[in-house]
């Protein structure tokens, strides 16, 4: 997925992920393991502002429905599948004509 450029103005570290999110390091360390969250800056282990919304919204999908780790990263997937077909679909209202007919020129 391609990031935001204001998602990616901020930099930061594990341990400032981890307090920024709320989370424990360990779970915070699962999602890294699930591939949910990736290094941004990988030769430095660093986290952009990206990760931060993932990390966040992994939380509250932790929180509100008690989703596993795994879960969350599946939830995720189909939300961004969700979000791509919206968009999608947009790009197609806009192109497709809108014919409008008379219908009492049919008769």
């Amino acid at each position: 997925m391609k990031h935001s450029p204001e998602f990616t103005d901020i930099i930061m570290n594990l341990d400032e992920l981890v307090s920024a999110c709320g989370q424990d390091r360990q779970w915070v360390i699962e999602l890294i393991e699930e591939s949910i969250i990736e290094y941004d800056v990988p030769e430095h282990e660093q986290f952009t502002g990206y990760q931060l919304t993932t990390v966040r919204r992994a939380s509250r999908l932790s929180r509100d429905f008690e989703a596993s780790v795994p879960a969350i990263g599946l939830i995720l997937e189909l939300l961004d599948e969700l979000e791509q077909l919206r968009r999608l679909k947009r790009q197609l209202d806009m192109q497709t004509p809108v014919i409008e007919v008379n219908a009492d020129n049919l008769k």
